[in-house]
């Protein structure tokens, strides 16, 4: 195979399959079904991250660089993806761009650096529920769900309490970090610049030059 035929090769795997191995970079991108309506995070998403992962980690336990722009997706597909980051045993940065909104923000909480780019906005809430069924059905889910926010502020508070300048200048402890996420979420959507998402703790630096 020539030089030029690895590039053609490559660069056609990066732009079908959202993989550069040669770099040990993964893209996680929004499918669209239509031009009004994308995807997000789901299914389709975390099956094709689950191959890319496992491809560059049996290659070698280098580094893993991951590029994530999302309005958010599903939590099951999302969950699926943090897990798979959080279990890899390689070390995985993942940087965000233009958008990190709802599931989103819970995937970058998974890697081991969490870097934004400057303009990027970052959005955390509680995100909707799509219940249907009979009537004990629905109750089950509706605990699900509970559970489910429950998870979300878990994840969201160990990691501020970490790292967030905001809560460490206060004093807070993890249970304050808990109550302030949830008040905050309670307003509705909570939007954040990329410093801001810094000083919180949501993620650890913002790219620069």
């Amino acid at each position: 195979m020539t030089k030029t035929q690895h590039q053609q090769d490559s660069i056609s795997d990066i732009l079908a399959l959202g993989i550069d191995v040669e770099n040990r970079v993964i893209y996680i991108e929004e499918r669209e079904d239509s031009a009004s309506d994308p995807s997000g995070v789901d299914f389709r998403v975390v099956q094709s991250f689950i191959k890319n992962i496992n491809i560059l980690e049996n290659q070698s336990l280098e580094p893993i660089t991951i590029y994530l722009q999302t309005g958010g997706g599903c939590w099951f597909s999302g969950m699926g993806v943090y897990d798979a980051i959080k279990l890899s045993k390689c070390e995985v940065t993942v940087i965000g761009y233009s958008q990190i909104q709802s599931m989103g923000t819970i995937i970058m909480q998974a890697a081991d650096k969490r870097v934004l780019m400057p303009s990027c906005v970052f959005m955390c809430h509680y995100g909707s529920s799509n219940n249907s069924g009979d009537f004990l059905s629905s109750q089950n889910f509706a605990q699900l769900d509970k559970n489910i926010c429950q998870t979300m502020v878990d994840i969201y508070a160990e990691k501020c309490y970490e790292a967030g300048y905001y809560f460490e200048e206060r004093g807070y402890n993890l249970s304050k970090v808990k109550t302030y996420i949830k008040r905050k979420m309670k307003d509705g959507d909570w939007y954040m610049t990329a410093q801001e998402a810094v000083n919180f703790g949501f993620v650890d630096c913002v790219l620069s030059k």
